[in-house]
């Protein structure tokens, strides 16, 4: 097969982009001022007249051009773009990346640093504001719609990347790594750029019409040719590393023939003068790009063909500013600095994206901008899509040549949210380690970085957090209410009936009331609707309702939960998930038989018929099928409207750009809620707005008013005065974490002869010691038992603790644990995870708690085959939900796309490895099954 060419007739009309990111300012590293250069060459190296693949159309450039000055960039931003790349391109996807990069004590765990990213005291979390290679960036790249992946980091410990390369079955993958694993490299020169990028750009640009193209296989020996008179820190050998999942990829053609050779004397135009500067890349082309076959996965020798003259231009050569032709690495190079610890230029050619809003600075290189002053807006997961237009809108205003400010915008569980602000001081300094309870909280790394907004989706979530906050915490984060944006009650949307008009204005009632009415079934012998509801534990509004629920006199909330959940759909983080869920053609009953307790907007937003195609035209959400069930909306009388309140934070000792920070939250606030571009944004997606507290009537342009929403809505918002407060709000979660009772666990214990060999089977910390110890979160209720993976006399299984009630002393069990010996058969890991599946799910029926834990060395499962990994992930989530928590014993054993990962990702639960601490982890894993998560 012919190696894939972005430029071929067939691949034109597909949407092609390169990310390119280039972190050269830091505030808790040394800067690295070669970056910057490093950054314009690979840029013209992949739009070149004559030889590139890209048109500078097709870049997308963080931090943008910056003229002289240093450019940051905030992991958010970069981890936004991986995902906006990821589902809109499905041809060619091309990102660079250079900046720090640092490992694990260990050597696992590469992170890519950015302008704000630390390192801190904390052993299991020890990197601050950076994206991990393993569980961020490799895990977005995998769910790419590009025909090709090509990643090339040019960086410190490179090589380590390789250890978590792990490609979808199907995907064309590449990835070109700067040295060998736990190789550090040399920071570059300013005047230069980063030595391997330098080599790069010559070897992609140098090439003449004689040249043979350069694949990523014949790029793979040439590099390796141009860096070998080079050495590496501490004079290692300088070896580019690479793995390739597929066939092959062009990353550079030919010059013709009286084009520009590659000594450097022709035309003295860059191809920044030719084709423009590269900006911010426009938003891709819909489609769906075919992937070729998969091929096998492989490495290229370094014996892969080069040119004989690779090492030889290497070692020569001069630039001048404006030519295309790169100055070559000097080969006795060593780096200046004794704090270079990692210099991670990561040429990636990938698909980028996140959940932050990236500022391009402006078009004109010789401008000189300053970066942009960032902002962080935390928000509830339910308004995050809307407050995410909101901003794009807000920074793509004409306001002159440079921008004054960039937003990011992220999300996290509603209750988690609450506990950090509750703790501020811990999002300023994390615990050093988690107590023996496992109930640690450590923001950075849940949420994301210190808010600079924080927009929840109801004001009393800010009581709550005011309630419980101890002064400590009210002092390292203060939060000023500025008002409310817009406006949007909860509704239970019941499907509407064919020939028979709602009206759900007539009878506005209790939720109670409301929800016993949709499950008692018609007069006229109409089946009962099942009811649903989004995890309180992810959004003010499903839990403000699950408080009026539980507030009913007469109502427990075991019996509530009864009628909220459904093993056809397990809760959904967010309403519009929970929404996505009935719309994918898999529970067709569902689909017409559910009424759900969501926001209005979003109702509205889902009983819109699909988008007409012209500019600008609003429809439901894309995971929306045309056959799901209009719904019309019930509303309450005792859940208050989410009233969208916006909280400026100021962080204690936070005095760096304080004045400035301050006026652009302000100046963001006042837009939000006096612009008519904002509200727009929000009218459009089904939003109320209005002066503060007062939602107005909805404008010709909301959703409310459509064709579709006619007589489903009531245009006047009926009247509510939800007795709630934050007490309440805060005794019904803890309720809610009790009401569905005692759980069921049930442990895979891998007892083959390797976990001995290995050394993971005896002893403080290893498999039986952590089984033992997690135990102590199994409540004198739960049920619970300890399996052997290695086959029986008469099963797939032996058990030294038989699955069933805990005796009340714990002491007998542990002693059984301890007392399992390894055995000298392999584990059949398969079966058994088949037949605990099917004992948890076997006897008591319900909204039963239910976790299997599999704890193994991965040995017996390492050559499974894709298609058995597939029908077990099935099965896992075919049926009563149960949570898998893998606990693999040794590194990289949670790489996404393996067994471990693909398992717990599927039902919710967690993979754990080498990396963390897995007593505490496990012990807190365990404890949220049943009555151990009671809290």
């Amino acid at each position: 097969m012919p190696p894939y060419n972005a430029r071929a007739p067939q691949n034109r009309a597909k949407t092609h982009r390169a990310v390119l990111i280039g972190v050269d300012s830091y505030t808790h590293e040394p800067d690295l001022p070669a970056v910057a250069h490093s950054l314009r060459l690979i840029e013209e190296a992949l739009t070149a007249e004559g030889t590139g693949v890209l048109d500078p159309g097709e870049l997308f450039i963080l931090p943008g051009p910056t003229g002289s000055g240093p450019g940051t960039v905030d992991p958010l931003e970069a981890l936004r773009e991986i995902r906006n790349a990821r589902e809109q391109v499905d041809g060619l996807l091309v990102v660079y990346f250079a900046g720090h990069g640092l490992v694990r004590a260990d050597g696992t765990d590469l992170h890519l640093l950015f302008s704000p990213s630390r390192v801190i005291a904390d052993p299991h979390h020890p990197f601050v504001d950076a994206l991990s290679w393993r569980d961020q960036v490799m895990a977005e790249l995998r769910l790419a719609r590009a025909d090709w992946v090509v990643v090339v980091l040019d960086c410190c410990f490179a090589g380590n990347a390789r250890l978590d390369f792990h490609p979808e079955e199907q995907q064309n993958f590449a990835l070109l790594m700067a040295a060998e694993q736990g190789v550090e490299i040399p920071p570059g020169d300013a005047a230069t750029g980063t030595d391997f990028t330098v080599g790069l750009h010559r070897l992609l640009t140098g090439r003449t019409w004689a040249s043979k193209p350069a694949t990523f296989t014949r790029l793979v020996g040439e590099i390796r040719e141009a860096m070998a008179p080079l050495k590496a820190v501490h004079d290692h050998r300088w070896i580019p590393g690479e793995r390739r999942h597929g066939d092959d990829v062009l990353l550079a053609i030919p010059g013709r023939k009286h084009g520009r050779e590659s000594e450097g004397d022709g035309p003295s135009g860059t191809a920044h003068e030719a084709g423009g500067r590269s900006k911010r890349a426009a938003t891709g082309r819909e489609g769906a790009g075919g992937a070729p076959a998969q091929q096998g996965e492989s490495e290229t020798g370094s014996e892969a063909e080069a040119r004989s003259s690779g090492a030889a231009q290497a070692a020569g050569g001069t630039h001048t500013a404006g030519t295309p032709q790169a100055v070559a690495p000097a080969p006795d190079r060593r780096p200046s600095s004794r704090r270079h610890r990692a210099l991670c230029a990561a040429l990636a050619l990938v698909c980028f994206a996140g959940a932050g809003v990236l500022l391009s600075v402006g078009d004109d290189p010789d401008r000189g901008c300053a970066p942009p002053l960032e902002l962080r807006v935390l928000v509830d997961p339910d308004i995050r899509p809307t407050v995410q237009k909101a901003a794009d809108v807000y920074l793509d205003r004409d306001t002159g040549d440079c921008r004054a400010v960039g937003i990011s915008v992220y999300t996290g569980n509603s209750t988690d949210v609450v506990d950090a602000f509750q703790a501020a001081p811990l999002w300023q300094a994390p615990p050093a380690s988690c107590p023996p309870s496992g109930d640690c909280l450590l923001p950075q790394r849940d949420l994301g970085a210190q808010p600079d907004v924080w927009i929840p989706a109801a004001s009393i979530t800010s009581l709550r957090v005011l309630a419980e906050q101890s002064a400590a915490a009210g002092t390292a984060a203060k939060l000023d209410s500025l008002g409310s944006v817009a406006y949007t009650p909860m509704v239970l949307a019941v499907p509407a009936e064919a020939g028979r008009k709602p009206d759900p204005a007539d009878r506005p009632a209790p939720l109670a009331d409301l929800v016993a009415g949709v499950r008692d079934g018609g007069a006229d012998g109409t089946e009962p609707y099942q009811v649903l509801r989004p995890d309180p534990e992810g959004g003010d509004g499903a839990l403000l309702s699950t408080t009026a629920l539980y507030g009913t006199d007469d109502r427990r909330p075991t019996d509530v939960e009864a009628v909220l959940t459904d093993d056809r759909l397990p809760p959904q983080p967010t309403a519009r998930d929970l929404m996505c869920g009935l719309a994918d053609g898999s529970r067709n009953e569902l689909e017409d038989r559910a009424a759900v307790l969501i926001p209005e907007q979003t109702m509205a937003l889902f009983n819109l018929p699909s988008a007409s195609g012209e500019a600008g035209a609003v429809g439901r959400p894309a995971c929306a099928t045309d056959v799901l069930e209009h719904r019309a909306a019930r509303y309450p009388t005792d859940v208050p409207v989410l009233d969208l309140p916006f909280f400026r934070v100021t962080w204690s000792g936070a005095d760096r750009d304080a004045a400035a920070r301050e006026q652009a939250v302000r100046d963001f606030y006042d837009w939000l809620a006096e612009d008519p571009e904002a509200r727009a944004v929000f009218v459009r997606d089904g939003f109320r707005t209005g002066p503060s507290g007062k939602p107005s009537l909805p404008a010709a342009a909301s959703p409310l008013t459509a064709k579709a929403n006619e007589g489903a809505v009531s245009l006047l918002l009926p009247p509510s005065n939800p007795p709630t407060s934050a007490s309440e709000v805060t005794e019904t979660l803890r309720d809610y974490r009790q009401a569905l009772g005692p759980g069921r666990v049930l442990y895979l214990l891998d007892d083959s002869t390797s976990m001995e060999d290995n050394r993971v089977w005896s002893g403080p910390g290893r498999a039986k010691d952590l089984v033992a110890r997690s135990t102590a979160s199994i409540g004198p209720d739960d049920t619970f038992g300890v399996w052997g993976l290695s086959p029986g006399d008469a099963a797939n299984h032996t058990e030294p603790v038989p699955f069933g009630r805990p005796d009340p002393d714990p002491g007998p069990a542990r002693e059984a644990i301890g007392r399992a010996p390894a055995v000298n058969k392999n584990a059949r890991v398969l079966d058994g995870l088949r037949d605990g599946l099917s004992e948890l799910r076997s006897g008591q029926e319900g909204p039963v708690p239910r976790l299997l834990v599999l704890v193994t060395d991965d040995e017996d499962s390492a050559d499974l085959r894709g298609e058995d990994v597939r029908a077990l992930v099935e099965t896992a989530t075919d049926g009563p939900p149960v949570r898998v928590v893998t606990v693999s014993l040794r590194g990289g054993g949670c790489a996404p796309g393996l067994l471990n990962h693909r398992l717990a990702e599927a039902t919710g639960g967690r993979c754990l490895d080498a990396a963390d601490d897995l007593a505490t982890e496990l012990t807190a894993e365990v404890a949220k099954t049943g009555t151990g998560d009671a809290r």
